[in-house]
């Protein structure tokens, strides 16, 4: 069991999903680095939970004891069968299984049991703190009103009157004799972002995508900019590959039952596909029920937060 946990660690240092079979999904869930009022930024967060469902041998936690055990396929298959079996063994007895780091199961009847998670730290996140700026400009006090005296104000009426005057020259010289900047005129750009995901709803896709442009020469149209919210995403993935060909006849296989939103989560050493995404986990929760049930051969769908 001690060898299945080192595995275990040693594959969530890399992979954000490590499925042991016959017991459940060990998932990473990243939080990027954020805002926290005007001038504090706290580093990203990692949240590690246990899915069930994903009881489906995907071959990652198999090739990693055949790599580094230097064993077959069917013997590292035996060895972790052996220790998800002592595992569950310990838990009918002892009601409870400590898993070091990652942290530990405990039985709630004689059917059902929970996880329950340890703070998790990704070996690129390690010792990263909160940070904050302090201010460039400070506040001056308001400078106090001084009285001017009556024949300082007519000093400078006189001297306004004499620069508006020089103003006007200067403008009917510039109307006379336009000046040409071609210098100015070839160092603007024009930038564009690339457009969000589409929200999907429950079992019907639609959506737009949206485009944020700035245009910085006058010169060009102007473009409406929409901003899409910044927040996690939550995707109802079906599937996760190593080949780029399989990945692919899934996506074709969802295209071809009506999710036409299905897409791919590229990550080191693996591809994700996923039919939906949601905004909240709720609704992802409630729409992998209802592909389960309209879409059996999709059974081992899962819920990935993003």
């Amino acid at each position: 069991m001690n060898q299945l946990i080192s595995h275990i660690e040693y594959l969530l240092h890399t992979h954000n999903c490590v499925i042991v079979p016959s017991l459940g999904g060990f998932v990473v869930n990243t939080a990027p680095a954020h805002r926290n009022g005007l001038s504090v930024f706290n580093p990203p967060e990692c949240e590690l939970v246990f899915n069930r469902e994903l009881s489906h041998n995907d071959g990652l936690l198999v090739e990693s004891y055949m790599r580094i055990d230097g064993i077959s396929f069917e013997n590292a298959t035996q060895k972790i069968n052996d220790s998800v079996r002592q595992i569950k063994n310990q838990l009918r007895s002892e009601k409870s299984v400590d898993l070091g780091d990652l942290g530990s199961f405990r039985m709630v009847d004689d059917q059902r049991f929970v996880y329950q998670s340890k703070n998790f730290v990704r070996p690129e996140h390690f010792g990263l703190s909160s940070a904050s700026l302090k201010p460039v400009i400070q506040l001056q006090p308001a400078a106090q009103l001084v009285e001017i005296p009556e024949s300082s104000k007519k000093s400078i009426v006189r001297k306004a009157g004499i620069g508006a005057a020089a103003a006007a020259v200067i403008a009917a010289i510039m109307l006379l004799f336009p000046i040409q900047d071609s210098t100015l005129r070839h160092q603007t750009a024009q930038f564009f972002s690339l457009g969000s995901v589409p929200s999907v709803a429950a079992g019907v896709v639609s959506g737009e995508t949206p485009e944020l442009s700035e245009n910085i020469t006058t010169t060009q149209p102007e473009v409406e900019a929409t901003l899409s919210s910044e927040g996690p995403k939550f995707y109802i993935v079906t599937g996760v590959y190593q080949v780029r060909n399989v990945a692919d006849d899934m996506i074709a296989l969802l295209h071809s039952e009506g999710f036409s939103a299905a897409s791919v989560i590229d990550r080191p050493n693996r591809i994700d596909v996923y039919a939906l995404s949601f905004s909240t986990r709720e609704e992802a929760e409630q729409n992998l029920k209802q592909l389960k049930k309209d879409f059996p051969n999709h059974r081992d769908a899962w819920v990935l937060k993003r």
